[in-house]
């Protein structure tokens, strides 16, 4: 289990210096950047599609997914969706609790939920061996499935046997964490991306967007959430 102190009750990770989620408006930066960066209710709903994936580097406390799961069962009738995720540095269960004091308003680690993680983690699984969580849809037509994968980015991917529609580019800032951002980490992106797949990430750095535009990708920047003044989003336009 990774290290965290804690900065205005806020979870800071020791080992690379960044916040786990914004110390102001954590869920509404998760909608801002990444469900609403990505227009995932319009593809939702424009899909035509039995099933939808997104794929996300850095899981950290689960709030993206937290987040992605409220706002898919807010959908009428949604297709299936396969939320792909992978932690090198796992947080602990006292970290995890927090969650719910930060988002009271969002259902996290409730009992079921942590439970099943914390059976998982005590297997010492190998990175092969996910965490599965489903989740029915109120509707009953659909299912929402996490699949948490524990281990080094570049590992991890390799065993992804899917295309992704949309990315969540959520490793720790740049700056630094530069191994998420690495050309041999976005060029695994782009590999499991498909034409039309696309890509939504608080950070707006010069050798991200300029290896994201090498790989293929369209790349554009908005504004940032809040305080930030820019983010980034885009399409995979290659053609594998």
């Amino acid at each position: 289990m990774t290290e965290v102190i804690f900065e205005s009750d806020v979870p800071v990770s020791k080992e690379f210096g960044d916040v786990y989620f914004s110390k102001e408006g954590g869920m509404e930066e998760t909608v801002y950047v990444f469900w609403e960066g990505n227009d995932i209710p319009k593809k939702l709903k424009a899909s035509g599609k039995s099933s939808f994936s997104i794929g996300e580097l850095g899981f950290g406390t689960g709030l993206n997914y937290f987040v992605s799961l409220e706002l898919w069962r807010k959908e009428k009738k949604p297709p299936s969706l396969f939320f792909y995720t992978l932690e090198k540095h796992p947080l602990e269960e006292r970290t995890l609790k927090t969650m719910q004091t930060h988002f009271p308003e969002l259902i996290t680690w409730e009992t079921s939920i942590l439970q099943s993680y914390l059976n998982y983690m005590a297997r010492k699984p190998i990175p092969q061996d996910p965490w599965e969580w489903i989740v029915p849809h109120p509707s009953g037509t659909s299912t929402f499935t996490l699949k948490l994968y524990l281990g080094d980015v570049s590992e991890v991917l390799k065993i992804w046997d899917v295309s992704i529609d949309s990315w969540y580019l959520d490793g720790f800032a740049p700056s630094k964490n530069p191994q998420m951002w690495s050309e041999e980490i976005l060029s695994a992106v782009a590999e499991k991306s498909k034409q039309g797949s696309s890509f939504s990430t608080f950070t707006a750095a010069g050798f991200v967007r300029r290896s994201l535009q090498n790989l293929g990708f369209s790349v554009e920047k908005r504004k940032g959430f809040g305080k930030k003044r820019e983010m980034l989003v885009g399409r995979f336009t290659r053609t594998n």
